[in-house]
């Protein structure tokens, strides 16, 4: 993959200088790959060219929440670039992920420009307003909705992602996610099966009615 194609397939051509992308890094990463954990520290932006990640945070009780997924183009690090903390929340690819990695002392010293400076400020308040509006919907929302929402938000990755995100060895670490006991969440699988919703075999899902399932979502979607 060349980088500048790619960045101006996304529009973001004119966001890093010919000094930061001679010293960046092309990198491609199989599914269940982390690209940073939570109170580790991060040396790199990593500016998502193609694939898909989830993005989650540990509780106050010390539990896993599923925050987000989220489809290329995106920035990950760039509210630690920004702050200087260490990593605020676990990223962790879906699928195998492209990304273009960029040193933090690269950008310091050859991407000073103000056409990032502004798209970097617009993404970190955009990522901020989210997980806030994210946090207090998750407190608010049923099982029902997050399992719906989870459903419709995964979906959009393919089929062939979807099951393996859904299949029996890995719906623990979606009820984590989401809040819930293996048990629920497989009860509320079920209850979603007997309503024609989805269908619901020992090791897949497949999504019957979308329209109907994005309804009891009621807005809670992780995207």
């Amino acid at each position: 993959m060349r980088v500048e194609t790619a960045l101006a397939r996304l529009g973001w051509a004119h966001l890093f200088s010919g000094q930061t992308l001679e010293a960046s890094t092309i990198m491609t990463y199989p599914s269940g790959a982390m690209l940073c954990t939570n109170g580790n520290p991060i040396e790199s932006l990593f500016v998502v060219l193609s694939g898909r990640v989830k993005i989650y945070t540990l509780s106050e009780e010390g539990k896993l929440r599923l925050l987000r997924l989220k489809m290329a183009p995106t920035l990950i690090g760039d509210i630690e670039y920004a702050s200087g903390r260490n990593v605020l929340h676990t990223v962790e690819t879906v699928g195998p992920v492209t990304c273009l990695r960029i040193p933090f002392d690269v950008l310091r010293t050859h991407n000073r420009t103000i056409e990032f400076t502004e798209h970097l400020l617009r993404g970190v308040s955009e990522k901020l307003f989210i997980e806030a509006n994210a946090s207090s919907n998750h407190l608010m929302s049923t099982l029902e909705e997050r399992l719906a929402g989870y459903l419709v938000s995964l979906s959009e990755s393919g089929n062939e992602l979807f099951q393996d995100e859904m299949s029996q060895l890995k719906r623990k670490e979606v009820a984590e996610w989401l809040g819930t006991s293996y048990r629920h969440l497989n009860r509320t699988l079920q209850a979603f099966a007997d309503e024609g919703l989805v269908e619901k075999t020992r090791t897949q899902v497949t999504i019957l009615d979308a329209t109907r399932l994005k309804e009891r979502a009621n807005g809670m979607l992780y995207e």
